[in-house]
């Protein structure tokens, strides 16, 4: 299977479905408020300007692998996961200060923006934020409605609200976790890898497959193959992350680069290179993480620190080991031919990606 064109296939399939939900909910919100409508156009913009729409193939394919054959009823219900994604990244852009994604202004910039035009800089700048929470908050109720609407059965449906509830509270915990490292200044290896089991790979990876799974009536013990998999995976794509927001391209990425320098994000790329810096390379690490008005230069200087100390190699090998697990575990699993070939095409794409 060419899982990368499975992906842009089902994309193009998934938005346009995505697009006619959205249409439908701002339609009802405009019988209410104008103004909250129009964030919400502003909202179908931005979720429809990029995204790889992993965590709604995932769930998908965990359907298809637990034997469910209602594919169009299962793309609906997927569109559950990716607003609930859509709400969690609408705060997460408040947290972590970031203005673009998806080559577009997040939700709280943009009305920012709005509000600079007849507000104090500090005023437009709390508007902003209010506007992006309560959005998010929206959001992340017609992601919930999603479900509700599905054509499964009650039982199963129940059972899937249930653990997208878990998935989201697992995930606030793995983003309070974030949260507090970056503000004590300091985290143990172990405990940056928790954070990213919590915040990335429960609810990007095993928390759509196990939503899949249980709408089409799996069972737990095929469920726990799937996190078998699934985790590792996710903290590996959670690693590749951490090297694309330092290392990759911008327009591909669609937001800046150095966005976590700036912030000061320990991540485990960061504490490994604290860890293993030495002399005037460590001087220049702990001036540079954290620094807000970052230029490409030093940029530059702290890939050259990441690189010179091992912290890149360190990662890297970190990522492979993982990917690896992975792998062994999908073999392992023994699931129908259709989802194991997804499933071990993924790890190999996800190795690759560059955005």
């Amino acid at each position: 299977m060419d899982v990368k064109q499975e992906l842009q296939s089902f994309k193009k399939e998934f938005d346009r479905e995505l697009a006619t939900v959205l249409d439908e909910g701002i339609a009802e919100v405009k019988k209410h408020d104008q103004f909250v409508a129009n964030a919400l156009i502003y909202f179908k913009k931005t979720i429809l300007a990029g995204g790889k729409r992993v965590r709604p193939i995932m769930m998908q394919y965990g359907y298809l692998a637990a034997g469910g054959k209602k594919r169009k009823e299962i793309l609906r219900s997927a569109i559950g996961i990716e607003m609930i994604h859509a709400f969690l990244l609408m705060h997460d852009d408040i947290i972590d200060r970031d203005d673009l994604r998806h080559g577009e202004l997040t939700m709280h910039a943009h009305y920012r923006a709005y509000g600079e035009k007849f507000l104090s800089k500090k005023e437009a700048d709390h508007f902003g934020m209010s506007v992006g929470i309560i959005i998010g908050d929206l959001v992340y109720s017609m992601g919930n409605r999603a479900f509700f609407a599905s054509h499964f059965s009650p039982e199963n449906i129940i059972r899937a609200l249930t653990r997208s509830q878990e998935i989201v509270g697992m995930t606030g915990i793995g983003e309070m976790q974030d949260v507090y490292m970056e503000y004590r200044g300091k985290a143990s290896e172990k405990a940056i890898l928790l954070m990213y089991e919590n915040k990335t790979a429960r609810y990007t990876f095993e928390g759509p497959l196990h939503l899949g799974a249980i709408l089409a009536g799996g069972s737990d013990v095929l469920m726990k193959k799937m996190s078998a998999f699934s985790v590792p995976l996710g903290i590996a794509f959670q690693i590749q992350d951490d090297i694309l927001g330092i290392f990759g391209d911008e327009k591909k990425l669609g937001k800046p680069v150095g966005s976590d320098i700036a912030e000061g994000k320990l991540t485990l790329l960061a504490i490994i290179a604290r860890r293993r810096a030495k002399g005037k390379d460590k001087k220049d690490f702990e001036k540079l993480l954290g620094k807000k008005n970052i230029t490409k230069k030093d940029i530059e200087r702290f890939q050259e620190i990441l690189k010179v100390s091992g912290a890149l190699t360190y990662v890297k090998e970190m990522m492979s080991k993982n990917l690896d697990r992975a792998r062994f575990e999908i073999k392992k699993a023994q699931f129908p031919d259709r989802s194991s070939h997804f499933f071990m095409g993924l790890v190999d794409h996800l190795a690759e990606r560059s955005h």
